[in-house]
């Protein structure tokens, strides 16, 4: 289901606040950006990772394709590198791995000004209100203003569309069974809260019209996700087993049909 493969060769870290991921080459001809567990005690970031990135695809936005990916301890040992990457952190584990492109740019605040040729600019606008609601959904607190974890793609007729990355801190970046039943992003938490979407919602098509296309939209995709989930996490579960004891809380917390009602009604809250 996810493919596997082998780090031949480290080429840079991207040192960050949170998990300084390492790009290296592996042994499929490709490179990825590559995101280790943290500690050896349970770490849920990882798992998370997976499972958003596989949500994401079920809600069609456009993320890279994943990996599991092995990193050689010679490959630590002998590579400069930050505190971070401790060899003891990838003995015998499979990393998370998000398939490098190249022709992939960091979206920008400045790339999302409020003008009706800026919305011009990208492929499918309506994709950047579907991640923020998305976010909701899996109560993604780091992207947000601050931190758009955003790229552009250059797509069709040479317009940009969205590439949703980095779903480490999704679940409140908490271990599920640790996740409040009412948990929520907060108004600067979102990408919602950005001008650039309101901007967008207004001017995108007939609000009734929008309102319905993506209250149908945001269904459809929790239906998709409740069929179809468990058996991509009965994969994981092969791979992270102490993580795994705690899927069943996840699955009751997104697939609670209270809180559910309760998310679109925020989401449109939001744009108004």
């Amino acid at each position: 289901m996810i493919p596997e493969v082998k780090a031949i060769s480290i080429l840079d870290e991207i040192k960050t606040s949170g998990h300084s991921p390492l790009k290296v080459q592996c042994d499929d001809g490709n490179i990825y950006i590559v995101k280790k567990r943290k500690h050896h005690d349970c770490d849920t970031t990882i798992t998370s990772e997976f499972i958003c990135n596989y949500l994401c695809k079920i809600w069609n936005l456009e993320t890279p394709e994943s990996a599991l990916v092995s990193v050689p301890l010679e490959l630590i040992n002998d590579h400069p590198k930050s505190q971070y990457h401790r060899p003891n952190l990838y003995k015998d584990y499979l990393c998370f791995g998000s398939k490098f492109n190249e022709d992939a740019i960091d979206l920008e605040i400045s790339d999302l000004s409020t003008t009706n040729q800026n919305l011009k600019v990208f492929e499918n606008p309506l994709d950047f209100l579907k991640i923020g609601l998305f976010d909701l959904w899996v109560v993604n607190i780091d992207r947000k203003p601050t931190n758009l974890n955003l790229m552009k793609l250059i797509g069709t007729q040479s317009k940009f569309h969205f590439l949703a990355i980095d779903h480490a801190y999704a679940f409140d970046d908490l271990v599920y069974d640790q996740i409040n039943p009412k948990a929520e992003l907060s108004i600067n938490e979102s990408i919602l809260s950005l001008g650039f979407a309101k901007f967008t919602y207004n001017n995108y098509l007939n609000a009734l019209d929008l309102d319905n296309e993506l209250y149908t939209y945001y269904i459809n995709c929790i239906d998709q996700s409740q069929r179809s989930l468990i058996l991509y996490l009965d994969f994981l579960t092969l791979h992270y087993t102490k993580e795994s004891e705690f899927f069943p809380d996840l699955l009751r917390f997104i697939f609670n049909d209270e809180r559910n009602g309760t998310i679109f009604a925020d989401f449109l809250s939001r744009l108004k």
